[in-house]
């Protein structure tokens, strides 16, 4: 066996620490360059981005700031490396909706902490009590809880001590849900009635914001559709002319990747004034659902979310209801048709997507009251 050179002690040390230095540089070169690009108004976390660096006014990148869930010291730099990891994990994952949410409501804990001048990263269960009771006052439970569910993620993700695992925080959470309820208001359900008046006011001449409403009021209903599901129907995914007119819905809030894309069906008549748009809207390919100038002309790309409530709202007042639609009263007020129509729980959560059937019990509580066995002694009772 060949004799190994025999390198002085401290050479072979000089080299190990330069090769870490080199090592350390490329990461901070590395992470520099990922922080920068979230900074970017263009991309969906700047303005958390900007919240954290903040922090840079009070601390050199290396100052100890945190306390890991180890027990370990964690600085800055460490917080901002975790955070990066984090939002590029987000992104890949999740729908924009939902980083858009993810996002505002970090933004805003993130203010709320500076304001008070509290170290988001290094913050008691009281300090963090503090910082949120404004929003405990002001907010409904459902609200808070995604808040707080959001907060929840963002200290896990950073694996750092997360206050929302407190008991103390907890059980103000809690009474706060008690004192306030728990129940949501729904939207007002729209039924078919509603839907056969619309047509009688919307269908006679050849208004193309007219005949555009009404494909949308009618897939919302028959189709058990959200907002989101609704603006992204493309002409592809339209079977017309087949025995039972179909829609193709390839995404949804529960199925992200299209693992469960799904057929729903349609009726002739929603059929007839897709067609009709179609015919009188020149659309060929690409989205269904566009906006109309106030010209009369259809626009070439496609709408966004708000539109829905527009026509919805529109539809309310041609109606003339006190409570107005919303965009969510097609899907509500078409499970409430199926749940009157004697439909299963379960056939009524896979037409509508839903991801269990506890969800249908939610959407049909009002008619299930007039269901309860006491309502048919009731009707007795003059």
């Amino acid at each position: 066996m060949p004799n190994q050179p025999n390198y002085p002690i401290n050479l072979i040390a000089s080299d190990i620490d330069e090769r870490s230095f080199v090592s350390e540089q490329k990461q901070k070169r590395e992470l520099l360059s990922r922080y920068e690009y979230y900074r970017d108004p263009a991309t969906p976390f700047s303005s958390l981005v900007v919240e954290v660096d903040k922090m840079n006014d009070e601390y050199r990148n290396t100052d100890i700031v945190a306390t890991g869930m180890n027990g370990e010291d964690v600085s800055l730099n460490d917080i901002k490396a975790a955070l990066v990891r984090w939002l590029e994990i987000i992104n890949n994952r999740y729908a924009v909706n939902t980083i858009k949410s993810l996002n505002y409501d970090l933004t805003i804990y993130i203010n709320l902490c500076h304001d008070h001048q509290i170290n988001p990263f290094n913050i008691s269960e009281r300090e963090f009590i503090d910082v949120c009771s404004g929003r405990i006052k002001e907010y409904k439970p459902a609200t808070l809880s995604r808040w707080g569910n959001s907060i929840s993620k963002f200290y896990d993700a950073l694996k750092i001590t997360n206050p929302m695992k407190d008991e103390l925080v907890k059980s103000v959470f809690i009474k706060h849900r008690k004192e306030k309820g728990a129940g949501q208001r729904q939207a007002v359900g729209m039924t078919m009635d509603h839907l056969e008046k619309l047509f009688d006011i919307l269908e006679p001449g050849e208004q193309l914001a007219n005949i555009r409403d009404l494909v949308v009021l009618s897939l919302m209903f028959e189709c058990l559709m959200r907002r989101a599901e609704l603006i992204n129907i493309e002409i592809e995914h339209l079977i017309l002319d087949e025995e039972q007119p179909l829609l193709y819905i390839a995404r949804s809030k529960t199925d992200q990747d299209g693992s469960d894309s799904t057929f729903v069906p349609f009726s002739w008549r929603t059929q007839r004034i897709i067609k009709r748009w179609l015919r009188l809207s020149g659309i060929v390919d690409g989205y269904l659902i566009r906006g109309v100038t106030k010209y009369g002309t259809v626009r070439k790309t496609k709408a966004s979310a708000d539109i829905v409530n527009k026509i919805t709202k529109r539809a309310s007042e041609l109606l003339g209801m006190e409570l107005h639609l919303s965009g969510h009263s097609g899907r509500v007020g078409g499970i409430q048709e199926l749940v009157r129509n004697g439909s299963s729980n379960i056939a009524i959560q896979l037409n509508a997507r839903l991801k269990t059937p506890a969800m249908v019990a939610r959407y049909s509580r009002k008619i299930s009251g007039g269901s309860l066995p006491m309502a048919d002694m009731l009707k007795n009772i003059k």
